[in-house]
């Protein structure tokens, strides 16, 4: 695929993810994100062939994001575990530190396309039980899972708008779980 190809894709999802952040996924759709990206709706239509293949891309480019910032994370020198906290931490906890904010709307949208996309569903699914048959592999893998539901029970809360704790307590249940993680991953 070319660079050019690459750039007009980028620019199709970018214009995609700013209408849904500025506007709502309600308000997605083909023609708005091909006149918003400045893209004819056939240049639009050659690259994702239907709303639910650019709403895939989105979440595709998403998790790519987030594998990189783990990754890079680890490279820093945290462990696979530390490094999961972080990456909750910085993306998840602090939605207006993330490149894309996923509230309950957003959420539903995209819980709807793994309705109609089972192949990228199925897909994203085997993903994430590989991944955390790996995260589990710990010195003590029942405190690496109090940590990656304590963190999936926080953003939930996040999402939600209920229970949400004030910041500075938020930040200390952060700092905990990282001291947790720290030693877990010390250990294994």
């Amino acid at each position: 695929m070319s660079n050019r190809s690459n750039v007009t894709k980028q620019k199709l999802l970018d214009a995609a993810t700013d209408i849904i952040m500025n506007h709502g996924v309600h308000q997605l759709t083909l023609d708005e994100v091909a006149k918003t990206a400045g893209v004819s709706k056939g240049g639009l239509l050659y690259h994702y062939p239907s709303k639910e293949a650019l709403m895939t891309a989105m979440v595709e480019r998403l998790q790519q994001e987030q594998n990189e910032l783990y990754a890079s994370l680890q490279q820093e020198g945290h462990g696979p575990v530390e490094a999961f906290v972080r990456l909750f931490d910085e993306t998840k906890l602090h939605p207006e530190r993330a490149a894309i904010q996923i509230d309950v709307e957003k959420m539903i949208a995209f819980l709807t396309l793994f309705e109609v996309d089972q192949e990228y569903a199925n897909r994203w699914k085997h993903d994430l039980d590989t991944f955390f048959a790996q995260f589990q592999q710990t010195a003590d893998p029942v405190e690496t899972m109090i940590i990656r539901y304590a963190l999936e029970g926080m953003m939930m809360s996040e999402h939600f708008g209920v229970g949400v704790p004030p910041a500075e307590l938020k930040q200390a249940i952060i700092a905990r779980l990282i001291e947790r993680a720290h030693d877990i991953d010390r250990e294994s």
